[in-house]
């Protein structure tokens, strides 16, 4: 069970209450928690840079089942921290620090796109405090075995540059009104023809792009430089997952620009007994706006079964 922390309560989770960490001087994280439920699940954020909140969509309606915790990492919009004090083996700290104030065991995370890569570094670091791994938006393993296989990233990198320019995104901006110079564009018309492209990127139907949250004055791009100078060119943790005795589950949408196809993504986790991985068709980097019902299903899916590893 939950051991509450003294700045909350459980009649503060049933609506979400909010609480700072401190980790270092001038530096403290924002951490946001909802839920009520017996297993608690803490969720961390791409970028490095980005912040939690444009995940809470995708974690929507599950309150009663689980106790979930989002917090915006070292640097980022609700965490204020110099930049010289920025860097993955510090946020891996920080996030042996927020287990440690939830009185937590072992942690299950659910991470998405650069925040799956400090999971698999926290779970390298600490592997005994680690009880599942859920892993979207991921970024696949670099080391010299993943890079040989120059063939297939090549082939997916073409067909990721194809995807941002494909003719969804000049229709959209086109029924919108905005594929004009943005100099004729008024600044909400330019806000919006800028979150159509980021859109692009991001999920597969560019017509929802509404629901993408996030960039701009939500980017710390400081504190992105900051964190990436300090993560390895090479980081392969394949033999970390592997030794871990509780699964990882990895939901992938099948037009993510980081593993178009989820070809990568298939090839490492075929060597990895306990990595299980689910191919969402028609989906993006933001696989819950594209394919919410069944981003659900999986990630209901993969919460049970790591609930069920003690």
């Amino acid at each position: 069970m939950f051991l509450a922390s003294p700045l909350a309560s459980q009649s503060d989770n049933a609506h979400g209450t909010e609480w700072y960490l401190p980790v270092v001087a001038n530096c403290r994280l924002y951490v946001f928690e909802v839920g009520m439920g017996p297993d608690t699940v803490v969720v961390l954020h791409g970028g490095p840079g980005a912040e939690h909140a444009y995940l809470l969509p995708a974690f929507d309606g599950l309150e009663a089942r689980y106790h979930l915790i989002f917090y915006d990492q070292r640097g980022s919009l609700r965490s204020p921290c110099p930049d010289s004090l920025i860097t993955y083996p510090q946020h891996i700290e920080d996030l042996e620090r927020l287990r440690a104030e939830l009185g937590l065991e072992r942690l299950t995370l659910a991470a998405h796109s650069a925040g799956t890569v400090l999971a698999m570094m926290y779970a390298d670091r600490f592997p005994n405090r680690v009880k599942g791994l859920i892993l979207f938006g991921a970024l696949q393993p670099k080391s010299p075995t993943t890079t040989s296989d120059s063939a297939l990233q090549a082939a997916s990198d073409s067909m990721a540059s194809a995807f941002f320019q494909r003719p969804e995104l000049a229709a959209t901006l086109e029924r919108e009104g905005l594929n004009r110079d943005s100099s004729q564009l008024s600044a909400r018309q330019q806000t919006f023809a800028w979150r159509i492209r980021f859109a692009a990127v991001n999920i597969f139907h560019v017509d929802r792009w509404r629901s993408v949250r996030g960039g701009k004055v939500f980017y710390n791009s400081g504190a992105a430089s900051a964190a990436s100078r300090t993560r390895p060119a090479q980081y392969d943790y394949t033999s970390t997952l592997a030794g871990l005795d509780c699964p990882v589950i990895v939901i992938a949408g099948d037009h993510d620009f980081v593993d178009m196809g989820a070809v990568m993504h298939r090839r490492w986790a075929s060597q990895v007994p306990n990595v299980q991985v689910a191919v969402i068709v028609d989906a993006g980097h933001n696989v819950w706006i594209d394919a919410p019902d069944e981003f659900r299903r999986q990630l209901i899916h993969a919460l049970r079964r790591a609930a069920k590893c003690r």
